[in-house]
């Protein structure tokens, strides 16, 4: 990339918008910040990378739980303080703005979720994705990806859309997945992984233009 653009990338859970986000970093050779943005606003905040994680604003690890074994308190596990009672969702979210503006400034890159697309907004350079498609086709990956039951895999779409939105209203007072918001939508049922990279770089890279 000849300019400094900086990609974010917002989706629907089950639309495979991680692999595809990283797989466009690659292509368009940036880096690519999904859990690497939290772990870069623990390490400036010196805070542990678990705490971010409660405090996310994606919830499919919290689910996944719901279906297995109760997870230890944040205090057996860090031994020290707990963090969860100190550290609110809206001190995470801003930390995490804080870190999405400093990396945009330093160069190119691909930023999935964590409301990017508005932290940026009006900011020169920002290319706004949004990733969708139809709720089996999305149920059809998250078996897949999470060897789950369809009954499990929906309760896990479900769940974390629910999550999302509240996340994203609390923090934007905005709705999650308005269309009218993004430079380009993509139904990412409609083309095949190869395909739906090639069109986003393709558009991308015509922002140059």
């Amino acid at each position: 990339m000849s300019r400094h653009y900086v990609i974010t990338i917002s989706r629907q859970f089950g639309t495979g918008g991680r692999e595809i986000g990283k797989a466009l970093g690659a292509a368009l050779g940036v880096p690519v910040y999904d859990r690497e943005l939290l772990e870069e606003a623990a390490r400036t905040y010196c805070i542990p990378v678990s705490v971010m994680e409660r405090n996310d604003e994606t919830a499919p690890s919290r689910v996944l739980e719901s279906f297995a074994l109760s997870a230890p308190s944040l205090s057996m596990l860090t031994g020290a303080v707990d963090y969860s009672t100190i550290v609110t969702s809206d001190t995470t979210f801003a930390w995490q703005s804080a870190t999405i503006r400093r990396l945009s400034k330093e160069g190119p890159c691909v930023i999935i979720g964590r409301c990017a697309d508005h932290v940026l907004r009006g900011t020169p350079g920002v290319v706004s994705l949004f990733l969708y498609a139809d709720y089996e086709a999305r149920v059809d990956h998250i078996t897949q990806k999470y060897q789950l039951s369809r009954g499990d895999a929906t309760i896990l779409i479900d769940e974390t859309e629910k999550e999302r939105a509240r996340y994203y209203k609390r923090h934007t007072g905005q709705e999650f997945a308005r269309m009218e918001n993004y430079d380009l939508c993509l139904n990412t049922a409609s083309v095949n992984r190869e395909m739906a990279i090639l069109l986003l770089k393709a558009f991308v890279e015509n922002q140059e233009n």
